[in-house]
């Protein structure tokens, strides 16, 4: 199977700084207002974002956690990283085993560039969510000009994505499109870390670094921050959306 190869080839490296901004001011402000929330991770990998918010006592509050992921091998990944969440193995296409308007916060973090069809994805997750439940979402927005290591069909920032957006307005329409309306959204530039290509040598020769890597090797971790390549002609859009009713 596709994804499980791809997970044993490709570790999502766990960091409890890798907090988004956006995610951040959303999850402060339902803290502030004390009252408990419920939190599904669509595409969850490895537990990397859930396990940077419990670190940062995001998910205090929370009184359900879940991290979906496709790859049976991700999930028992979030599963020891992550022993405050649930893992679910599931297709974000077809989320048969989250009932309706059940959660109140849904996270997708580069997940959407990777599945045949967005805007199914997109009504799972409003199926899946409140009235008035929060979304956030991100993915790549790719210039015409854009280049990564990676070819299929052009290249790539991930050989695995799908589709890449061209543009804001593009990606912020589809949200709208399946019931979304946008509370805030913003871009930021995509680099990648040096370490990290360093890293993609060895498990191409079979010696491949557990997802917690740098939470040992706190000294590469520090260089990894500080040496990065900025990736030409993307940028990373995050969007913070509400379930209309």
């Amino acid at each position: 199977m596709k994804w499980e190869k791809y997970a044993e080839k490709r570790p999502y490296f766990i960091d409890k700084n890798n907090v988004p901004r956006l995610l951040e001011e959303l999850l402060k402000r339902l803290i502030a207002s004390n009252e408990s929330f419920s939190i599904i991770d669509l595409g969850c990998g490895d537990g990397t974002i859930l396990y940077a918010l419990y670190s940062k006592g995001l998910l205090k509050n929370a009184s359900k956690i879940i991290g979906v992921d496709i790859s049976e091998k991700r999930i028992k990944r979030l599963r020891k990283f992550c022993p405050f969440a649930e893992g679910v193995i599931g297709d974000v296409l077809n989320l048969r085993q989250i009932p309706d308007n059940f959660f109140d916060v849904a996270i997708s973090s580069q997940v959407i560039e990777h599945v045949p069809d967005d805007s199914k994805m997109l009504r799972e997750v409003y199926r899946i969510l409140k009235p008035d439940g929060y979304f956030y979402i991100s993915t790549v927005i790719k210039k015409w000009y854009g280049f990564w290591v990676y070819y299929n069909k052009g290249f790539k920032l991930d050989p695995t994505h799908i589709r890449e957006y061209r543009y804001e307005k593009d990606f912020l329409d589809l949200l709208e499109s399946n019931g979304f309306k946008i509370l805030s959204w913003n871009l930021n530039s995509v680099t990648y870390p040096v370490l990290d290509l360093f890293l993609r040598v060895l498990i191409k020769i079979g010696l491949t670094p557990s997802p917690d890597f740098y939470l040992r090797y706190k000294l590469l971790k520090t260089i990894r921050d500080r040496v990065k390549l900025k990736v030409i002609g993307y940028k990373l859009i995050e969007v913070i959306g509400v379930k209309c009713k």
